[in-house]
């Protein structure tokens, strides 16, 4: 049976990888006309991102974290360049009005028997309602725009939510959901180092990548990862300690930003380069604090900014 356009995209948008995206498909299947729109920042105009407006999800569901129904997408934006999907473009039914969310929000319901659906990580309808608009016939977004739409979805990953993210998300190093287990120490921080924590182990089938090379693959230089950073609560990984060379201390680096390559024992930081590494708060090397995550945070919108925001797992579909 011949796989339709939006069964391939939604396959694109449930894989979170970075699959360029197809737009081949029937006539009936592509209906809106793809157009350009400029993303314009502090870059020069030669070096601005540019999307192209593609309609091939149009008519797919979207609730909102809660599980309410808040709209329909009306299609897409991926960059022309790459083909890579960037946003996902909602109609929502309350406001009678379109708003973009980051790729990395979304995610894709798994035999839905209603058809085709996606879910939000976080937003609630409320929260949707907040976000600044997009014009359907802009034919561009700048910088600021995009800047205030990721501090609007920023404030949806709080409280039990704040792991919603997909900094957070380990599938591009674990398959399980529970990836460490637990043992016997009762640790007096949620947040506490592998290493330092008795009893506790990664999971049988999962790869310990402590002690693996650790590739930046923004400009190729080598560190290594020296130790997990666990919610015990969670029996999940959300952070790897990276130690750095000549005494400069440690650094944390969020486990969605990786991804482990098996074969070669390795794990490849996407688009960090050793500067942004050293660039980012200093890790004491005893539990970690929501303070301390926020920092972390922070600092990496700051290195990941202007025409380097793409790189942030909130744009990897």
């Amino acid at each position: 049976m011949r796989t339709s356009v939006k069964e391939r995209a939604l396959h694109t948008l449930s894989a979170m990888t970075d699959t360029k995206f197809d737009q081949v498909g029937d006539a009936a299947e592509s209906e809106q006309a793809a157009r350009e729109i400029t993303t314009l920042g502090e870059a020069p105009a030669d070096d601005a991102a540019v999307l192209r407006s593609v309609g091939d999800l149009r008519g797919v569901r979207v609730e909102d974290a809660s599980g309410l129904l808040v709209g329909t997408l009306w299609g897409a934006l991926a960059e022309a360049e790459t083909g890579l999907l960037r946003y996902v473009d909602l109609e929502l039914d309350s406001m009678d009005r379109h708003i973009l969310v980051p790729i990395g929000h979304a995610r894709v319901l798994a035999e839905d028997p209603d058809g085709p659906c996606i879910q939000l990580r976080a937003a609630l309808l409320e929260q949707l309602e907040q976000v600044p608009p997009f014009a359907a016939e802009s034919a561009h977004i700048d910088d600021p725009y995009e800047r205030a739409l990721l501090e609007a979805y920023g404030r949806t990953f709080s409280g039990e939510r704040y792991y919603a993210h997909p900094a957070y998300d380990h599938s591009g190093i674990y398959v399980g959901e529970h990836p460490v287990v637990s043992g016997d120490s009762s640790p007096s921080s949620s947040l506490s180092r592998l290493s330092y924590l008795t009893g506790w182990r990664v999971a049988s089938g999962e790869t310990d990548i402590r002690g693996w090379p650790l590739v930046l693959a923004g400009d190729g230089a080598r560190l290594e990862v020296g130790d997990l950073i666990v919610d015990t609560e969670a029996e999940s990984v959300r952070y790897v300690v990276v130690p750095l060379p000549e005494d400069q201390g440690a650094r944390l680096i969020p486990i969605g930003f990786l991804r482990v390559d098996a074969t070669a024992k390795k794990v490849v930081a996407e688009g960090f380069t050793a500067e942004d590494v050293a660039g980012l708060p200093a890790y004491d090397g005893g539990g970690v604090t929501r303070v301390a995550e926020d920092a972390l945070n922070a600092a990496l919108r700051r290195t990941f900014a202007g025409a380097r925001r793409y790189l942030l797992p909130d744009f990897r579909g």
